[in-house]
């Protein structure tokens, strides 16, 4: 029986259940770290080589191949590296929506700049419909920008027929994953999915500093970088330098080796657990809170349908700041956001801090 507890030392310390706004720190990732200090005194960085096995570890996370993964510094950087690549034109359309995080907003936003029509679909219960999206969509809409899971409400959408409505009308399909990479079971191939950001440190449990980009293979011909760093380039010319053929096109500079250094101990040590049993531990544990969440007077904000739910609830009550430092208090680290108290449980934890939760938001209530 693997303890999942044990490489996590603030599960020793507090209730940490905040997964959603950063990982804690691990002795797997520490060691990692400390490992290349010790080789960085030694001139033995290797730091290129390094982020190279970080994105082959990605790669792996989410069923892709290594060529099509680029390293970059965050999700919003990803994700803005995509909108800057794709070539918009007058009259075409960008479908997004009223519950993304703006990481995910302003890089399609920007393109009205170039006469390209932004179609906002308002969430419904806390998620997006596929059939309120099939209402704005036409052939003229080049993008579909969503969050796998949504950071304030944690509404979980399904991809594939996301994916095949896109193709339907021929727009691509551009995904915000740093709320489910690490947290539930990813095939960006089985999904169909077009392109795929995310960051090092939430649920893949890194340190802040390194993140993935993921460009089917298909795309990565017409991809039109904007803006380019050394490592996208193949060949240095001062007329029209060669870009790499893979998705390296669609590096920068030189990366935080560190920070892809420990996150390449967390990929590792998700992959050894195994994304199963990760997303059923999250999944399990995040269905006891809601449940015991849902016998109290409160209101919350996550999904209902089951199927919609990830790792995350989202509730609020009458005196929510109050309540929340309240907890905060007591040991539980969370986080408020505009949709409320957001909880966000991942595999380390146990039904035992799920309890404990309930019946101390149960005795604030009272």
């Amino acid at each position: 029986m693997i303890d999942l507890r044990k490489n996590f030392p603030i599960t020793q310390q507090v209730k940490y259940l905040n997964t959603a706004n950063h990982s804690p720190s691990s002795t797997h990732v520490k060691k990692a770290i400390q490992d290349f200090l010790d080789d960085w005194d030694n001139l033995k960085r290797n730091g290129d080589y390094r982020v190279e096995l970080a994105n082959q570890s990605f790669a792996k996370l989410i069923g892709a191949e290594t060529d099509e993964i680029a390293c970059q510094p965050n999700t919003s950087r990803g994700l803005a590296t995509i909108a800057s690549s794709l070539e918009f034109n007058r009259g075409e359309n960008i479908i997004v929506n009223d519950l993304e995080n703006w990481a995910n907003i302003y890089p399609w936003t920007l393109q009205r700049r170039v006469g390209v029509d932004v179609r906002i679909v308002l969430g419904q219960d806390g998620a997006i419909l596929l059939d309120d999206i099939e209402k704005k969509i036409d052939d003229n809409t080049k993008v579909v920008a969503i969050s796998q899971v949504q950071w304030l409400t944690g509404a979980r959408h399904d991809l594939k027929p996301l994916a095949e409505l896109c193709h339907e009308y021929g727009a691509y399909l551009v995904v915000d994953g740093i709320q489910a990479a690490g947290a539930l079971e990813i095939d960006v191939k089985k999904e169909d999915v077009d392109f795929f950001a995310c960051g090092s440190y939430k649920w893949l449990l890194g340190p802040s500093g390194a993140g993935f980009l993921y460009a089917k293979n298909e795309h990565l011909e017409t991809l039109k970088p904007t803006q380019l760093g050394y490592r996208a380039i193949r060949k240095h010319n001062l007329e029209e330098p060669v870009l790499y053929d893979n998705a390296k096109k669609l590096e920068f500079g030189e990366p935080s080796y560190l920070s892809f250094v420990g996150t390449k101990a967390s990929l590792d040590y998700l992959i050894d657990v195994g994304m199963n049993l990760v997303e059923e531990n999250v999944v399990n544990l995040a269905r006891q809170l809601y449940e015991g969440l849902n016998d109290l007077n409160v209101e919350i904000v996550s999904p209902e349908d089951k199927k919609l739910r990830s790792g995350i609830v989202s509730f609020k009550t009458q005196n929510l700041e109050e309540h929340f430092q309240s907890l905060t208090r007591s040991g539980f680290i969370l986080s408020l956001r505009p949709a409320g108290i957001r909880v966000s449980v991942d595999f380390f934890n146990n039904s035992e801090e799920v309890d404990s939760l309930v019946e101390s938001v149960e005795t604030l209530i009272r």
